[in-house]
């Protein structure tokens, strides 16, 4: 009976062993794919801005909304982007250059003035809705990024800015 505990004990420390040696191969393996991860390229840049086809220089944009703009949404709804330090990060870059280019694809402020009548109708109402809704800004931007967060009041000054242009 002891030799069986201690043959049981045995093999209860070889088994925990196993398991740290596991977990440490687990660590260093996923620490090497993070820091191999680094060296996939991310488009994280800002293509050339026109001014002439920007928001502010083809529509009167009043300055509370424009502030609005400025603060909420450029950084992915324009030319204008700031990438902070941890959107050159992977793989975290990778989803925030996806969400910056996908935001300049539905709606872009420095394009503003290449879109058609019925491109910028159809962005205008879409924008008034989104803010309504609670969808822009982006929640998952929202919630690292307190500030860009909209009041009511400025929730209506955007609609009230869309529906003076209709």
């Amino acid at each position: 009976m002891a030799g069986y505990r201690l043959r049981e004990g045995t093999a209860r420390v070889a088994e925990r062993t196993l398991l740290r040696r596991r977990k440490k191969q687990i660590g260093i393996s996923a620490l090497i794919l993070l820091l191999a991860a680094q060296f996939v390229p991310v488009g994280a840049h800002n293509p050339a801005l026109v001014p002439a086809q920007s928001i502010y220089e083809t529509q009167p944009v009043p300055e509370a909304v424009r502030s609005i703009f400025e603060n909420s949404c450029h950084d992915c709804h324009s030319n204008r982007t700031r990438w902070p330090w941890y959107s050159h990060v992977a793989p975290v870059s990778w989803m925030i250059a996806h969400d910056v280019h996908e935001g300049r694809r539905h709606f872009n402020l420095s394009e503003w003035g290449s879109y058609s009548d019925q491109k910028k109708e159809e962005k205008l109402e879409s924008i008034c809705e989104q803010v309504t809704n609670g969808d822009m800004p982006d929640s998952k931007y929202a919630f690292f990024h307190r500030k860009i967060r909209l009041t009511q009041d400025q929730r209506d000054a955007v609609c009230a800015w869309v529906e003076s242009l209709r």
